[in-house]
């Protein structure tokens, strides 16, 4: 990933034609300098921007939506009576996008073939930004449950820490470790201990709310961050994640438990002291006998 980033320039930031220069329709120079500033970023939602901040200044669009596999990107405001036109990213004769622009008045016959040429140039990087997006999620996940592997961890506690430093949001943090999973790969072998894991995994995620996250840290350790959650969320959901885990019939028929740590972020914590206390919650849990859950 980091070899198709050498290909991008860092240093084209400057507004390169106005709506007046449009008037007569883009020259080569505009587009070769529209083509370039595109070429600033592989990174999607970086990329959405750019075209938004200059579809605004040259067609005074004031709304556009990128619908992508389950994922939309929302930029600007709906105004009312807004006029939208609608236009699709192909690929090999496949929908990869689907792009929605909004303007607050009808389009000129000049501006709409404007808008043609600027959205068949744009969808060149879209389609590489949404190929260093997959390749990205790919990287992100864990092999075995498709759960958030530690990087995805790493990249979203931080992302969490700015946003709740900011607006005084809190998040919490919940530790898991499956109690004896180590008899399971010993009487069973692997492939069992696998399916463990995986029903582990899918249990962990059902008990979940939509806007968590989960994450396998390698072996049987688990993981989850809770977005605006306080200590009672935490409670509820890791009592959630017990008796699910106690019902599971897989997990109940080679008799894995479940020992659960959390931790509340607090206006004094960073990434590793939030880490440091929900894991010793969680060694209190393992320590006291298992099957439980304490708090740090």
């Amino acid at each position: 990933m980091e070899q198709l980033n050498q290909f991008y320039q860092e240093n084209i930031r400057d507004s390169f034609f106005t709506q007046e220069q449009t008037n007569q329709g883009l020259s080569q120079l505009e587009l070769n300098q529209f083509i370039q500033k595109l070429l600033t970023t592989i990174d999607i939602s970086e990329l959405a921007e750019l075209y938004f901040e200059q579809l605004k200044t040259t067609l005074q669009l004031s709304s556009l939506k990128i619908q992508y596999e389950d994922n939309l990107l929302d930029l600007g405001d709906i105004v009312s009576n807004q006029h939208s036109k609608t236009l699709t990213c192909m690929d090999m004769n496949n929908s990869v996008a689907t792009i929605i622009y909004g303007f607050s008045e009808p389009m000129s016959l000049r501006n709409v073939q404007v808008l043609q040429q600027m959205h068949i140039h744009f969808s060149y990087p879209l389609k590489n930004a949404l190929t260093h997006y997959k390749i990205k999620q790919f990287a992100m996940k864990d092999f075995l449950t498709s759960l958030g592997n530690r990087a995805s961890y790493e990249e979203t506690i931080m992302r969490l820490v700015s946003h709740a430093n900011r607006h005084q949001t809190p998040f919490g943090l919940i530790m898991l470790d499956m109690d004896n999973f180590k008899q399971v790969n010993d009487k069973h072998g692997h492939n069992e201990g696998d399916n463990v894991l995986v029903e582990s995994a899918k249990t962990i995620l059902k008990c979940l709310r939509d806007s968590d996250y989960a994450y396998r840290f390698g072996g049987d350790e688990f993981c989850c961050l809770l977005p605006e959650a306080n200590e009672q969320t935490n409670q509820l959901i890791a009592e959630r994640i017990l008796a699910a885990i106690e019902e599971s019939p897989l997990l109940r028929k080679h008799k894995v438990s479940c020992s659960i740590g959390s931790a509340n972020f607090d206006i004094n914590d960073n990434p590793i002291s939030l880490f440091s206390r929900a894991d010793e919650a969680l060694y209190q849990a393992k320590r006291t006998g298992k099957n439980c859950i304490k708090a740090g």
